[in-house]
């Protein structure tokens, strides 16, 4: 009974949308042949509340062009932006794609002039409320109509981007019918197109290098009040803000050289007024500037010594720990060798370090010139890395307990050896070393990478190099005072004791990082979820990139945490610092929002922040409040007084 129940309402379902069908068969194909796609389907454009498209018609070939003028027509809810073709820091710029076309050559796409947006420390380049984009489209043949579908792929942004789509069907544009009011609009923003600057309107005069400063001087001769200069280098490279004042018919323009510029070769200007807008360019401008006074050298020499100091700082890290005990075991067995061999030793393992330190260099500098991320330590994000040096520490560890004596090759155990015949084993044990070091940053060696990595190749090849030295300094001190290895204790029982104990500490960090490994394999998308006594929130920074900012604005105080499993240093800063109950007590008495980010795993957008803010590496802690509206970086090394002295700062 129950079955002949439920056969007979499902019965009843099937004849209700048999008859739906047939009511509604009319309409569908009314909208049917509405519809005119390449591929005869429907044009299904998702509709959003906070955009509308429009395709405007100006004018066709008839109107005795060569092209279409169309325009895109963009209208925005307020508080939102599409971007132009530049972005800037963030954003993506308008593409149009005609692979749905017919008889359709070429579309340009034209970008009026825009308007800067700072948001912070922020700056991109847009339009706001409505815009229009002229479109011109060369047919292949004049005789004959442009017919298929235009294809749009554009972001817009308010607190959140979004990545739009729509279609628009050049089938249904009524060509016989030119609206005039859509024509004047197109024009409208078309004259707002930059024009190519010629010396009636602006003529470049000279260009001079005043320390870090970089000041041009151009014949001003617009009608028009400049509003604003955009920069623009090579490889769509946007300087910050210029300051630039007009004067007895000159226009002086000051801008300060990034790091991240490494020539100077190329510089597009852009003017902004309120009519006419206007573009020059400058080539081989290295050759135009004239130098006034040198760079300050100041700053090179600081960093230089900072890298130098954070190497050094390096051999006391925990990460280095484990290594620095397999030397203490070297130093011992060198009491009996010969100084000709105690030399030798030494300078293998400095030859070690410095060349790991020099491939690491040249590393770097190929993974950044291919347009990606590089940063110190981010190597421990590879399953691939990780299962090498576990191998390689449990390997090491199983060597001082004695165990590869039984069973392994006589030519694998010279390798690994610390006797007078191992000698490629002191070049591979300073590799170990700097290898194991990169876990942990110690104090300045954030500045010195983020100063590496912001330049070019010299600049990442000295900074590696003095961190490489600063790490070698014992070494190089035991090679020129070898008569300080008299004050080590001579071999006994002792050494065998402590070769167990450093054993027991590789395979400790064996199992660290194994246990990072599972990590990385098993972490989902990093999302703040902080268990503390204090204020907190999440922050999903796939969605909003500026969240912190936009807290502080509001009147908040914010701590945000960016660490990794991999990272000893963030392990030191939150057992010793950030679960301090000093620390969690100021936390909650001054309403602290904690932000946290794992960065375990890879991720673009952490990636994008951390290289927005000039940090390669971790630990990254940075205090946010309405008077601290950009954040405010605390050294990687914390202390309850570091983060109190911030907290004051912030207030």
């Amino acid at each position: 009974m129950h079955n002949h129940v439920v056969n007979y309402k499902f019965y009843k379902i099937i004849i209700f949308f048999i008859c739906l069908f047939f009511v509604n068969l009319n309409e569908l194909k009314n909208s049917y042949a509405n519809q005119t796609t390449i591929s005869k389907n429907f044009i299904s454009n998702e509709v959003y509340d906070f955009v509308k498209f429009d395709l405007l018609l100006g004018y066709t070939p008839e109107n005795n062009e060569d092209q279409y003028l169309l325009g895109l027509e963009v209208k925005l809810e307020p508080n939102w932006k599409i971007y132009w073709k530049n972005p800037g820091d963030a954003g993506l710029p308008p593409k149009i794609t005609w692979e749905k076309t017919e008889n359709v050559s070429t579309v340009n796409l034209l970008f009026p002039a825009p308007k800067r947006f700072s948001f912070y420390d922020i700056e991109t380049f847009g339009y706001e409320s409505e815009v229009v984009f002229p479109l011109e489209i060369k047919p292949i043949d004049k005789k004959k109509k442009i017919q298929g579908i235009l294809e749009l792929d554009a972001q817009v942004c308010s607190q959140i981007c979004v990545p739009v789509k729509h279609k628009f069907d050049l089938s249904k544009i009524n060509y016989l019918f030119q609206d005039k009011k859509s024509l004047t609009k197109i024009i409208k923003y078309k004259d707002k197109i930059p024009q190519k600057s010629t010396n009636d309107k602006l003529k470049f005069v000279s260009g001079k290098i005043d320390g870090n400063l970089i000041k041009l001087k151009f014949e001003n001769y617009l009608k028009d009040k400049v509003n604003d200069v955009i920069l623009e280098g090579g490889k769509g490279f946007i300087y910050q803000k210029t300051n630039f004042i007009g004067d007895n018919g000159y226009l002086n323009i000051d801008f300060f050289k990034n790091n991240v510029a490494e020539s100077m070769d190329f510089l597009k200007l852009t003017f902004l007024t309120n009519n006419i807008s206007y573009e020059l360019s400058i080539d081989d401008l290295n050759k135009k500037l004239v130098q006034t006074s040198k760079p300050k050298i100041n700053l090179g020499i600081k960093i230089i010594i900072i890298a130098f100091a954070g190497g050094f700082i390096l051999n006391f890290m925990p990460c280095v720990l484990p290594v620095l005990s397999l030397k203490m075991i070297q130093l011992v067995s060198f009491r009996a060798e010969s100084r000709m061999v105690y030399r030798k030793k030494i300078v293998l393992n400095i030859l070690g370090i410095m060349t790991t330190f020099l491939l690491l260099s040249f590393l770097t500098f190929l993974v950044k010139a291919t347009g990606n991320y590089v940063g110190w330590g981010i190597q421990f994000q590879s399953p691939y890395f990780l299962i090498f040096m576990i191998l390689l520490t449990f390997m090491f560890a199983l060597n001082l307990f004695g165990v590869f004596h039984y069973f392994l090759p006589s030519k694998f155990l010279t390798f690994l050896s610390y006797k007078q015949e191992g000698y490629l084993g002191d070049f591979i044990t300073g590799m170990f070393l700097t290898l194991l070091a990169t876990p942990c940053t110690a104090p300045l060696v954030g500045t010195a990478i983020g100063f590496a990595l912001s330049g070019g190749f010299v600049d990442i090849f000295s900074i590696l190099l003095f961190m490489g030295l600063g790490l070698s300094l014992p070494l190089i001190i035991l090679l020129f005072f070898p008569n300080i290895i008299k004050f080590i204790p001579k071999p006994g029982n002792w050494l065998i004791v402590f070769k167990k104990l450093m054993a027991l500490s590789l395979l400790v960090t064996s199992l660290w990082l194994t246990g990072i490994l599972l990590s990385l394999l098993n972490i989902k998308n990093p999302i703040s979820k902080v268990d503390k006594n204090f204020s907190e929130t999440s922050w999903n920074i796939e969605q909003n990139f500026v969240f912190p900012s936009q807290l502080a604005q509001e009147g908040n105080t914010v701590f945000v945490d960016i660490t990794a499993d991999w990272c000893i240093t963030c392990k030191v800063n939150k057992k010793f610092v950030l679960d301090n109950p000093e620390v969690i007590e100021l936390f909650k008495k001054n309403n602290i929002i904690f932000l946290q980010l794992d960065w375990t795993k890879p991720n673009d957008k952490i990636k994008e922040f951390l290289a927005h803010k000039g940090r390669y590496g971790l630990p990254y802690n940075e205090i946010y409040s309405p008077s601290l509206i950009n954040g405010k970086i605390l050294p990687e090394l914390l202390t309850t007084e570091i983060i109190r002295e911030y907290i004051n700062l912030s207030k």
